[in-house]
C-alpha cells in the first residue's frame, strides 16, 4: 500500500509517519502545500501551493492503484478531495486531523461541505468532534474516526530566556486560547510568575499585569524547555466545545508537567480531573485561580498528577496508536469505508 500525503503546514523535510514505519509493504509519498515561489508567497488566498500539492499528489494517485490519499488538516482536505474527484476519482480518501479551530461560516461552509462529501474516512482527536462535524458538515457519523493524538516525547532545548529568575508557571498555544482569563487570575496573584508562548493574535489587546512575561513564535525546543522548567503547564480554552490543544496537552503528559486545562469536551478523551490534570470550568476566573494556587502550593499532590499523565500518555498517545491504524486491512481495502 502506497500512502500518499498533502499537507500546507509541514515543512518539506516532514515525513509524518514513514521514520516510524517498518511494515514491508508501506511506502509513502509527501506533497507539500508551503509556498516555494514568489507568486506562491505572494498571493495569499487562494493558497496557490495547496492547489499546487493536491493536484499533483492527485496525479500521483492515478498513476497507482494501490495508492490511498492522506490529506493533513480540513482545508488539504477539501483542495485534495477536489483534485481527487477530477482526475483520481477511484482512489481513496484519508482526511487526517480533521480539526477545526474555529468553525467555518456562510459560503465558506457551503464550499467545504461539498469539497468533503466524497472523502472516504476522517480522523479526528477527540469523539466529541465525531458528532460535531457529522452535524455540521453532513458527513455520516460512521465516516469519522477517533484517534488520540500521538507523539514522541517533546525535547526540549538547551536554553530558558526565564531561568535564574524563580518558579513559574508555563501557558504554551496560538489556537482556541483564553489568555484574558490567565491575565485576569494573574492580577490577583502579584507574587506568582507567568510565562507565556504564544502567537502574537492569541495575546493581542490583552493587558496582562507585569507578573506575566510573553514570547511569540519561539523555536519548538526553547518553548518546550521553558515548560518543562516550570511547576506546571495551563491550557485555557475559549469554551467547553473549543476542540484544540491536544498537542500541547499530550506534550505536557510526556514531559511529566502537573496540567490544569479547561473541561472541554475534546480533552475528556485524554485527562481525568484530579487523576491526570485539574480541570477548571471555561471562562471561571475564581476556579483558574484556585488551581494556579494548587500548582504552586500543593507541589507533591502536582507532582503526583503529572506523573500518572506520563505513565498513561507513554501507552495511549504513542505513535505505534496511529501505525496501527495505517496497518489495518480495513483501512488497506476500505472495508467499513464508504
Amino acid at each position: 500500500m502506497h500512502f500518499i500525503n498533502t499537507s500546507d503546514l509541514a515543512q518539506p523535510d516532514w515525513r509524518f509517519l514513514e521514520p516510524v514505519s517498518s511494515h514491508p509493504d508501506i511506502s509513502w509519498s509527501f506533497h507539500y502545500g508551503r509556498a516555494r515561489n514568489v507568486l506562491e508567497r505572494i498571493v495569499p488566498r487562494p493558497s496557490i501551493g495547496r492547489w499546487r500539492a493536491a493536484l499533483t499528489a492527485a496525479l500521483e494517485a492515478r498513476k497507482r492503484p494501490d495508492a490511498i490519499l492522506v490529506s493533513h488538516l480540513p482545508r488539504m482536505a477539501a483542495a485534495t478531495s477536489l483534485m481527487r474527484r477530477r482526475l483520481s476519482p477511484a482512489t481513496r480518501h484519508i482526511a487526517f486531523a480533521f480539526n477545526f479551530t474555529d468553525l467555518p461560516q456562510g459560503a465558506d461552509r457551503a464550499r467545504l461541505t461539498s469539497a468533503f462529501r466524497d472523502i472516504d474516512e476522517f480522523v479526528v482527536f477527540s469523539n466529541f468532534e465525531i458528532s460535531l462535524y457529522s452535524d455540521y458538515f453532513g458527513i455520516p457519523a460512521e465516516r469519522i474516526r477517533f484517534l488520540p493524538w500521538a507523539m514522541d516525547p517533546p525535547v526540549p532545548g538547551s536554553t530558558n530566556p526565564v531561568m535564574g529568575q524563580g518558579g513559574y508557571i508555563s501557558s504554551i498555544g496560538g489556537e482556541g486560547r483564553d489568555y484574558a482569563l490567565l491575565a485576569r487570575a494573574m492580577r490577583a496573584l502579584p507574587d506568582t510568575r507567568l510565562v507565556i508562548v504564544a502567537r502574537p493574535r492569541s495575546i493581542a489587546g490583552i493587558d496582562f499585569p507585569p507578573n506575566v512575561t510573553i514570547f511569540t513564535n519561539l523555536p519548538a525546543p526553547v518553548t518546550w524547555r521553558i515548560a518543562a522548567d516550570s511547576l506546571g503547564m495551563v491550557i485555557p480554552l475559549k469554551s467547553d466545545r473549543t476542540a484544540c490543544g491536544h498537542i500541547t496537552m499530550v506534550g505536557a503528559q510526556l514531559l511529566g508537567l502537573p496540567l490544569v486545562m479547561t473541561r472541554a469536551q475534546s480533552n475528556l478523551d485524554y485527562v481525568k480531573d484530579g487523576t491526570t490534570a485539574r480541570m477548571v470550568t471555561a471562562g471561571d476566573t475564581d476556579d483558574m485561580l484556585a488551581a494556579l494556587k494548587f500548582l504552586q502550593q500543593d507541589r507533591d499532590a502536582a507532582q503526583k498528577i503529572g506523573a500518572e499523565a506520563r505513565r498513561r500518555a507513554k501507552t495511549q498517545n504513542a505513535l505505534s496508536t496511529w501505525l496501527r491504524y495505517f496497518e489495518d486491512d480495513k483501512v488497506w481495502h476500505g472495508a467499513g469505508m464508504t
